[in-house]
């Protein structure tokens, strides 16, 4: 973050899109880590990290297939 960051906030609501995105983004990616890590349980750590890595792939994959309208 640019030490010429400044809050868009008013009332507390975000005003410009690209904090909107940025925000989105980090709930999106904080959602999809804990989900994995919730459903993945029960795994040595070599398959639960290649588990990891396979189904947030294939999430990102069927998000953008989604946004596409595919």
């Amino acid at each position: 973050m640019s030490a010429f960051y400044k809050d868009t906030r008013f009332n507390g609501k975000l005003l410009r899109l690209e904090d909107v995105i940025d925000e989105v983004y980090n709930r999106a990616l904080e959602t999809i880590d804990e989900s994995l890590y919730e459903l993945l349980v029960n795994k040595d750590d070599d398959e639960f990290y290649m588990d990891y890595k396979e189904a947030f792939g294939d999430i990102i994959e069927k998000l953008q297939k989604f946004h596409n309208a595919e």
